[in-house]
């Protein structure tokens, strides 16, 4: 993905059906991707070191969603490693009361991606 610092909050609250559309690289895709990755740690990307942009260390998308009348932040951030390997990734599931985030995690990423699906 390709965005950096400063980039605004899209709000989609009370809007029921969006279509996403602009020329080719504004970021369409790169916004369904950024979903896709902060709920299931998935993308288009092979790996979640080519999602970060280049010259930077780390990446992290936060996403506030309602199901079943209930409030939920979800934030999930990819650091790369400093030598080989995958690097590092966090996962963070919470019900919001107000703007008061209370954790739901699971023990594991895994754990957690499940409770996100339930």
């Amino acid at each position: 993905m390709c965005y950096r610092q400063g980039l605004p909050t899209l709000n989609l609250e009370n809007v029921h059906v969006a279509c996403l559309s602009g020329d080719n690289g504004n970021g369409k895709t790169a916004l369904l991707d950024s979903i896709t990755w902060v709920l299931w740690g998935k993308a288009r990307a092979r790996t979640q070191e080519e999602l970060i942009h280049q010259g930077q260390t780390s990446m992290s998308v936060e996403l506030d969603f309602l199901a079943n009348d209930q409030e939920y932040r979800v934030t999930r951030v990819h650091s790369r490693s400093r030598g080989s390997g995958s690097g590092k990734t966090e996962l963070n599931l919470a019900v919001l009361n107000g703007n008061q985030p209370t954790s739901i995690m699971g023990n594991t990423i895994r754990d957690t991606e499940q409770q996100i699906i339930n």
